[in-house]
């Protein structure tokens, strides 16, 4: 192991298998299985992004900019697990560079693209490395804003009538 923490909603691959750790918790320790309620909503998520945003969060240090793109990520994978859940539940247990693939057969290409783009571009910058910097504000602005129509386009996206 390299010693280094994942932040909290980090995932690593597939393993783990559960979907919990990708919305930012642990599983249950009984047993029990998590309720749907038992996370913040995708618009919950966009309300922390605004306060951390408008400098309102001052815990966060200079690590604001990082946690940000961070919950905007988790936030667009809860949109995804959301539409798997009402037509697809099955799929919800791929990881997601799989999911991102099949979202094509039922949200289309052209959102599953814009899915596919946002995902990758939170993903590099969430993550820290030396020779890069943070995600500017007018950046962190700009992925808020597509998260928050992509989770609305892929809310209502409808089970085929075949």
């Amino acid at each position: 192991m390299s010693g280094r923490r994942r932040p909290a909603g980090a995932r690593r691959g597939h393993a783990g298998g559960g979907r919990a750790s990708r919305h930012g918790q642990r599983g249950p320790k009984n047993g029990a299985r998590r309720t749907r309620g038992n996370h913040p909503s995708v618009a919950e998520r966009l309300e922390t992004v605004d306060l951390l945003l408008a400098g309102s969060v001052t815990d966060a240090g200079g690590l604001w900019s990082r946690a940000t793109a961070w919950i905007l990520r988790i936030a667009l994978e809860q949109a995804v697990d959301e539409l798997w859940l009402r037509l697809a539940p099955a799929l919800i247990r791929c990881p997601m560079r799989a999911q991102l693939i099949a979202l094509r057969a039922f949200a289309g290409p052209d959102a599953a693209a814009r899915v596919a783009v946002l995902w990758a571009a939170l993903s590099r910058a969430a993550h820290h490395h030396d020779y890069e910097l943070a995600p500017s504000v007018t950046d962190l602005r700009r992925w808020r804003e597509q998260t928050l129509a992509l989770a609305a386009e892929l809310a209502a996206v409808e089970a085929h009538r075949d």
